[in-house]
């Protein structure tokens, strides 16, 4: 086998051409003729494009192999197993002739022979599992990339060879499987939305999982019962027990696990048979289809393999095995040369993974002017090390046993893609040209994103690389996917001692993580933004830099957090409209971010973020969409189809910018807090959304929640997200100055009005009477002001250096007069109608005062013959009709206050006290809920001895009481016993009533059961809302269901009384009925 090594030194203007070449030839047929050494191989490691196109483009030399070329694809995706694989040459235009490659030829007489003979046709090389060990399923599970090629590979040749055969159970059953490994993240219900199942039919497509003859029998609709009924069977399985669960299923009807060959046992046509091959049978024979095999060898008995042509013109093939203990080789004739030779290849394969060995057992014999087989490397005491494997043992090529040292990699200056050469020979530092022919070069195809193209990244990254000199590196400031990010200067010739970001990659000694650390860079370098974090220059030499504009104010999450008390919705609001202005301009320029989030946005300024980090950024080529294979990816903030098929489109990101507005006025709260991420998607798709922010205005709300519509279709635009957001922003903007100037109107009254004495501020004005203050075009008399001296920074002071009028203008609407003309000619008429307007205000404030004081001794009086009203015997039931609580926080005192006048507007509220009045956890935070009263009507005055009901519907009430006093401490796991206890009461009260309803009069049956009825309703609704409120633990809705639950509480109470009072009028009529007239 041809030995590997990774040499960096490498002739770019050659390989760039190689480069171009490759690019410029797209189809399957590759030509033996043409200087350009390149083969294009089918395999089944699954990439981004359609299962068709999964290829590698490997150029070769004159000493290349097919092991070599099969080593290296399997090595870059990391396959123990490598002794399963084999080479497989097939014709397109002919299905009959395949031809089975062996590891020991070489790439260039095998295309000479049948490429160079037959320019016309077009020949398809692909890597196949051929070779299976002894449990091969339980053993390809401990190895991963085995196991998922093993199952591409017998998926595509069940879809392409029988699907159109199999039972339609069956075959929905084997395409919801697939459908389930290739969607992980989906629920089981999520085909159940209209959208989902659409998205799945249009943009990936049904043909993808089931056969063709299946989707043009069945009726679209039917279909899709079908599709959602069994894809809900198999929807808790994970991507390995999908895969196991599938080759199951398909095990009994299509044979994947062997090969069979109709020949003839001897060297004439005498024995007819089918000669099966497989891990499990050895080497046996059926004679008809549903016989039992007749063993003949195993593979370690067989010593030597031969084949050949019996006769010209028959050109009939024959193969002759020596196995061990039989008198005589065993001999099998076959139809064809070709079959002979792929049936050698196919026992040689066995004999080789069996035995562990990696030398052929087939003994050809050399013809005239046929090229000898390369010979093999000899081998150090590290035999033990062979490839093959057993028991689980990782397979060894031998380029792992070669001695010599690799040359040691030189630095380049350039994006280099990880181009990987393959050569009969141990790797040499002085190698000549002459000699660089015989390595061999893979690009893998398998992300377009990942690898930029030589000719994209040599070019662009030439005009933007930076001397290292020029960069002094400064302290570390934050850390990235690939490495840190430090501060620095850098000492350009235009702009010296400019401050700098410095992203550095750790681990950029391979050339596959360098390419991918630099895509970021050659992202971002086609965007000129001034919401977008520009790219000032990269250096591509060891350590690798990506040098950036500094955002001095950090992350935005950070910013946020730390000025959350001195950020103002403004502020916020003009953050969100910023990255609506740069993603409008990615939407345009048709890139799809994929990780938009508070902690990916930079503060340049108190009032400029910029849009940063777009390692995860991909341009949308020909399609709509970009569909992501690998990596992590920002569950909590990623659309829905984002997380269930992976697709990304500028909707997605609409999703998302709409999650980052919900992070912002949020103040770097994340989303979804305390919810598990395989979660998320379950909560979205039950219609759950993120809670309204507390300062949020609807508008904007509003907004958010037209981001984060279920079907992208239904999403805004960022063009109009960008027009929506400036419009509120300015709302906003003039509201907070028309709060400005009420706030210093109201401060500048109150002090007026004081005269600097301790009396309270008047009180608003009544309804239909006219605000003195409010009045057009009149104020009071400069003399009268009182500001304090260092108020507003000392301006309208007594003392200040500006007149009065100058400091009232400063915060007076432009369009308001502050003094009518006439005012200053007629200050008389002023003085007096200010002394009437005092006078009246004052007799207004008094007759408040009046009023307060008569409505505290009327409360005071109610409370005190509510209090006295409740005897020793029925207690509870009074207290409950009087002005007792059902809910009562722990520890809080009864308090009755008169009902408060309704505030100035502006004015403070007077509620902080109330904060002290219950304890807040974590659960409860901000969640302060006032107590509602129970007052139903007064109980009949009746004998409560032994009165069942009464009794039962007190322990009721008392349960209700209790729950609402422990509600509001409590963790969300402590609500269901509450909540059983109440139930358990009311399941105790409805069976007393039951037992009472027959000695009750008929005719008010039908109103009790109506209250029972109504009892059961109640408890439903409580259980309800208990839910809900646990539901949306951490979450600003917590506040409002942990209150409908309360009021929950509340009626049931209330109705349990009612159900009281409509028994004791059935007992009072029963009572009046038996009185003698």
């Amino acid at each position: 086998m041809a030995t590997a090594y990774l040499d960096p030194n490498l002739n770019h203007a050659l390989l760039g051409g190689a480069k171009s070449r490759l690019s410029a030839g797209g189809s399957d047929r590759t030509m033996a003729g043409s200087m350009d050494r390149v083969l294009k191989v089918f395999h089944h490691f699954e990439t981004n494009t359609e299962n068709s196109c999964w290829s590698s483009n490997i150029r070769y030399g004159d000493a290349t192999d097919v092991r070599g070329i099969i080593q290296k694809i399997l090595d870059i995706h990391k396959v123990r197993w490598t002794s399963c694989f084999g080479l497989r040459l097939s014709n397109s235009q002919s299905k009959d002739q395949v031809h089975w490659l062996h590891p020991d030829l070489g790439v260039s007489s095998i295309r000479e022979k049948y490429e160079q003979a037959r320019l016309n046709e077009e020949w398809r090389y692909e890597l196949r599992i051929r070779y299976l060990p002894k449990g091969f399923v339980q053993q390809f599970t401990e190895d991963k990339p085995t196991l998922n090629y093993y199952y591409h590979q017998v998926k595509n040749d069940y879809m392409t060879e029988i699907g159109n055969q199999v039972e339609q159970d069956v075959a929905l059953k084997l395409g919801c499987l697939e459908i389930r490994r290739f969607f992980k993240e989906m629920r089981g219900n999520a085909l159940d939305k209209k959208s989902n199942y659409e998205l799945l039919e249009k943009d990936v497509g049904l043909r993808r999982f089931f056969p063709k003859d299946l989707l043009d029998s069945v009726k679209a609709k039917t279909l899709r019962k079908l599709i959602q009924q069994t894809f809900k069977q198999v929807a808790n399985l994970n991507d390995e027990q999908c895969i196991l669960k599938f080759l199951e299923t398909l095990g009994p009807i299509y044979r994947y696990d062997k090969e069979c060959f109709k020949c003839a046992l001897g060297s004439s046509w005498v024995i007819q048979v089918e000669l099966a091959i497989g891990p499990e049978e050895g080497i046996s024979y059926l004679t008809d289809k549903g016989s039992t095999p007749t063993h003949l060898a195993n593979f370690n008995q067989v010593q030597s393999i031969q084949y050949s042509a019996m006769e010209e013109k028959d050109r009939k093939g024959m193969l002759q095995l020596n196995v061990a203990g039989a008198a005589e080789p065993l001999t099998v004739t076959t139809a064809s040369l070709t079959m002979a030779e792929n049936l050698a290849d196919l026992i040689d394969g066995y004999c080789r993974l069996f035995s562990m060995e990696t030398h052929s057992f087939i003994v050809r014999v050399q013809k005239e002017g046929e090229r000898a087989l390369p010979s093999i490397p000899k081998l150090s005491n590290n035999e033990k090390k062979l490839e093959a494997v057993r028991s689980g043992v990782r397979a060894i090529s031998v380029s792992d046993l070669v001695t010599s040292t690799p040359p040691k990699p030189t630095k380049a200056r350039r994006f280099l893609l990880p181009f990987v050469f393959c050569s009969d020979s141990p790797p040499n530092e002085d190698l000549s040209g002459d000699e660089t022919d015989d390595y061999a070069e893979i690009v893998d195809e398998e992300d377009t994103y990942t690898m930029p193209s030589m000719s994209y990244g040599v070019v662009e990254a030439r005009d933007y690389e930076i001397q290292r000199d020029r960069i002094e590196l400064g302290r570390c400031i934050g850390e990235g996917q690939f490495g840190d990010v430090h501060q620095g200067v850098y000492n350009s010739p235009d702009k010296p001692s400019l401050n700098v970001a410095i992203k550095t990659c750790k681990n950029c000694t391979s050339d596959s993580v360098r390419e991918k650390f630099l895509q970021e860079a050659l992202t971002m370098r086609q965007f000129d933004h001034p919401h977008i974090v520009k790219l000032i220059g990269v250096i591509t030499e060891n350590p690798v830099w990506i040098i950036m504009e500094l955002c001095t104010l950090g992350e935005l999450r950070s910013f946020l957090q730390v000025r959350k008390y001195s950020l103002d919705l403004a502020s916020l609001i003009l953050f969100a409209y910023q990255l609506s202005t740069a993603l409008a301009y990615l939407e345009s320029k048709r890139f799809v971010h994929r990780d938009i989030a508070a902690r990916n946005v930079l503060v340049s300024s108190v009032d400029c973020v910029m849009l940063g980090d777009f390692g995860l950024s991909r341009y949308m080529e020909d399609s709509s969409y970009y569909k992501a294979s690998k990596g992590k990816l920002p569950i909590k903030w990623m659309a829905p189809e984002s997380i269930n098929f992976r697709r990304f489109t500028s909707a997605s990101d609409v999703w998302m910018f709409g999650v980052c507005m919900w992070e912002i006025l949020m103040y770097g709260i994340k989303p979804f807090q305390g919810v598990k991420n395989n979660d998320v998607i379950g909560r979205i798709e039950n219609g759950e959304r993120l809670a309204m922010p507390p300062q949020c205005p609807p508008t904007l709300y509003s907004l958010m929640t037209k981001c984060w519509s279920y079907d992208p279709s239904k999403r805004p635009r960022f063009t109009e997200l960008k027009t929506q957001l400036s419009t509120i922003l300015e709302e906003e903007k003039l509201q907070q100055e028309e709060r400005l100037r009420m706030e210093m109107r109201r401060q500048v009254t109150v002090s007026w009005d004081s005269g600097g004495s301790d009396e309270a501020p008047p009180k608003p004005s009544r309804p239909g009477y006219p605000s003195p203050r409010s009045s057009e075009g009149f104020f009071t008399s400069p003399q009268h002001n009182h500001f304090p001296p260092s108020a507003h920074g000392g301006v309208g002071g007594v003392g200040g250096s500006f007149p009065p009028t100058d400091s009232w203008s400063q915060h007076r609407p432009e369009h308001t007069a502050l003094w009518s003309p006439n005012m200053e000619d007629s200050g008389c008429v002023g003085h007096a109608m200010m002394e009437e307007r005092l006078m009246i205000q004052q007799q207004q404030m008094e007759d408040d005062q009046r009023w307060l004081e008569q409505e505290e001794s009327f409360m005071k009086a109610e409370s005190r013959n509510s209090r006295g009203s409740i005897d020793k015997e029925d207690g509870t039931l009074q207290a409950l009709g009087g002005s007792q609580h059902i809910y009562q926080p722990v520890g809080k005192p009864e308090h009755v206050a008169p009902p408060k006048k309704p505030p100035r507007p502006g004015a403070p509220g007077h509620l902080g006290n109330l904060a002290s009045l219950c304890p807040v956890d974590s659960y409860n935070e901000g969640v302060k809920l006032q107590p509602q009263e129970i007052s139903p009507p007064p109980t009949a005055n009746l004998d409560r001895s032994n009165d069942k009901v009464y009794e039962n519907v007190t322990g009721l009430v008392k349960a209700v009481i209790e729950m609402s006093n422990r509600i509001q401490p409590a963790a969300p796991e402590e609500y269901v016993p509450m909540v059983k206890e109440v139930g358990l009461a009311l399941r105790t009260l409805l069976a007393t009533v039951d037992e009472t309803i027959p000695v009750l009069p008929a005719s008010t049956h039908r109103e009790i059961e109506m209250a029972q009825k109504l009892l059961n309703s109640d408890l439903a609704e409580l259980i309800a809302k208990m839910k809900l409120a646990q539901q949306y633990v951490m979450t600003s809705l917590q506040k409002d269901y942990k209150k409908q639950m309360l009021m929950a509480a509340h009626a049931l109470a209330v109705d349990a009384k009612n159900l009281l009072d409509v028994i004791d009028q059935s007992r009072l009529k029963m009572i009046n009925q038996t009185r003698p007239h």
